[in-house]
């Protein structure tokens, strides 16, 4: 696999294996391991207060406490790379799924002004078999919410929820893709703002697997073409600040399936820039070969895990993110 670094110019990095994930995140979060439902040392005075307040997607669906559901449904899996000897870990599209919905749930509350008095915790979530979700014996308020410090207090405990979820599924956060650990990394740093909400609730990594080439193909859209009429030096920016600089054609030639898409490409030969990263991408997915496997979009992301993230962060930091349509691709 290629190179996993973003480069300085994408701001919030990546963090590598579960001891820094965990200590980058914040001086409490060396527990987490432990006991990810540990009390926190502030819990905010409510003003006005509901209790054991249920809040959920509307979902009539059957639904059982979060611990026993992820016992029983492991939420990162193991996966063969397509063209290669290789396996890769990435989370299953149910536990993309529940991610998604708790992470919306939360900014359902910020959005009217009200926030958890109280630290989320797992016994707090109960889910359905299809990933639907639900928050029970929840307290909110809207006291204080003009502090961004209460809108990112929730994300911090949901950060741990999800670690400890991933963990009881038999997860080993090591094997976390390095775009699920960004996304726990934006919650659990405890720095973005409110613009970065967005980002949150619509990060890439949670994606459904059969979403992610439309969503590449948006983006590609938005950065080669839009920017390329309209704004060229922001194109070139975000060109710049993609990963797998040195090495994504060697990955690429590695792959006996992603192969294909490159020694047919005898007319212009693709070359060792991002231009031709991204021309390689949309290629593979909008022209199959004869005996394209209908699994390509997994091999894309198994070789090149950071890219989409990559498109996605440099668009929001430059302010094209909202317009690209994004926030509906997720199913």
């Amino acid at each position: 696999m290629g190179n996993t670094g973003l480069g300085v110019g994408l701001g919030l990095g990546l963090c590598a294996g579960a001891g820094v994930l965990m200590q980058a995140a914040g001086p409490n979060m060396e527990h987490l391991k432990r006991n990810t439902e540990a009390s926190v040392n502030r819990v905010v005075a409510p003003q006005r207060q509901h209790n054991t307040e249920d809040i959920d997607e509307s979902s009539a669906e059957e639904l059982r406490d979060a611990m026993s559901y992820a016992k029983e449904n492991p939420m990162l899996i193991q996966v063969p790379v397509l063209g290669t000897a290789r396996k890769f870990w990435r989370l299953s599209d149910k536990a993309t799924r529940i991610s998604r919905k708790l992470a919306l749930i939360l900014r359902s509350l910020h959005s009217n002004g009200r926030y958890l008095t109280a630290p989320l915790k797992v016994s707090n979530v109960f889910i359905g078999s299809s990933g639907s979700v639900k928050l029970r014996g929840v307290s909110v308020s809207a006291k204080g919410f003009i502090s961004i410090e209460r809108v990112r207090d929730d994300y911090k405990h949901l950060f741990k929820v999800l670690i400890s979820l991933i963990q009881t599924s038999g997860g080993d956060i090591a094997n976390l893709p390095p775009d699920y650990r960004e996304f726990l990394m934006l919650m659990g740093r405890g720095t973005f703002t409110m613009q970065d909400e967005f980002l949150i609730v619509n990060h890439v990594a949670l994606l459904p697997m059969e979403n992610r080439t439309e969503v590449f193909l948006m983006l590609h859209d938005r950065i080669v073409n839009y920017l390329g009429r309209t704004d060229p030096a922001k194109k070139k920016r975000i060109l710049r600040n993609l990963p797998y600089k040195k090495d994504w054609l060697d990955t690429a030639r590695a792959n006996a399936e992603i192969n294909q898409w490159v020694v047919s490409n005898v007319q212009k030969e693709y070359r060792r820039n991002p231009n031709d990263l991204l021309r390689l991408n949309r290629n593979v997915r909008c022209h199959p070969h004869e005996y394209n496997n209908d699994d390509i979009e997994e091999t894309l992301y198994c070789e090149w895990p950071e890219l989409l993230m990559a498109m996605e962060k440099m668009l929001h930091s430059v302010g094209e993110l909202v317009d690209t349509g994004i926030a509906n691709k997720f199913g």
